[in-house]
């Protein structure tokens, strides 16, 4: 490893893999809060969009009188339920796809010194292995990183990642050799608070000059030109 080693951290939804079958995901939540909690409160009303699973199962079943210390208690059962019903959809046909290039841009990342890549999604941990391991892309993501099991705080997942990292490595990296890749406001947010950089891409919900307005280090519409993706990491 390099002493001038960057940590790409890469969220998942809209940024790595998107939902072919978006109803059937999201009535995977439903089922799995009908198991765990008796109740999907108001799942349906949810935006989760950038957000944490703990912060989205929150704000699903507060009206419901359930908090935040039960979600928390029960978040094993929440993990083993999901991951077996995704993997139950998983076996009707495929449930995700690649957003454009991302294949490419891990492969060139894996064989390049300069960077690491890692994860810092809103997943919870097992979830996001399961997705990723149904999309065919997990074996790309061998160093610690940050999930939504970690912390309902988005802005807070950028330093429990960091913190990681750095004793995985046995390193002292500071924030700014840190880049987050991601599709929302939410994931430029995170950076910003942490004093990461950020690359934001357009291949989820938000357009081009939606992200434009929230001023990331550098946007692209997606991850389609390798060459591209590879040049700003190294340079912002």
């Amino acid at each position: 490893m390099t002493t001038n080693l960057r940590v790409v951290l890469f969220d998942i939804d809209g940024t790595l893999i998107k939902t072919v079958r978006r109803g059937e995901y999201r009535g995977l939540i439903h089922s799995m809060l009908l198991d765990v909690f008796g109740t999907c409160g108001q799942i349906s009303q949810v935006d989760f969009a950038g957000k944490t699973d703990l912060a989205i199962y929150r704000e699903a079943l507060e009206c419901e009188g359930v908090t935040p210390a039960q979600i928390r208690e029960r978040l094993p059962l929440v993990e083993a339920a999901t991951v077996e019903i995704l993997n139950h959809l998983a076996l009707t046909g495929d449930v995700f796809r690649l957003c454009p290039g991302v294949r490419e841009v891990l492969d060139a990342l894996a064989v390049d010194s300069r960077f690491l890549a890692s994860l810092l999604t809103g997943n919870v941990e097992k979830l996001a292995e399961a997705k990723l391991r149904v999309a065919g892309i997990w074996h790309y993501f061998k160093s610690p990183g940050a999930f939504g099991s970690d912390d309902e705080e988005r802005d807070h997942l950028p330093a429990i990642a960091a913190d990681r990292i750095n004793a995985h490595l046995g390193k002292a990296l500071t924030p700014d050799k840190f880049i987050i890749v991601g599709d929302t406001p939410r994931d430029i947010s995170c950076a910003r608070h942490f004093g990461a950089r950020v690359l934001a891409v357009a291949s989820g919900q938000h357009t081009v000059d939606q992200l434009k307005e929230y001023s990331p280090d550098a946007l692209l519409p997606d991850l389609s030109d390798t060459a591209a993706v590879i040049g700003l990491l190294a340079e912002i």
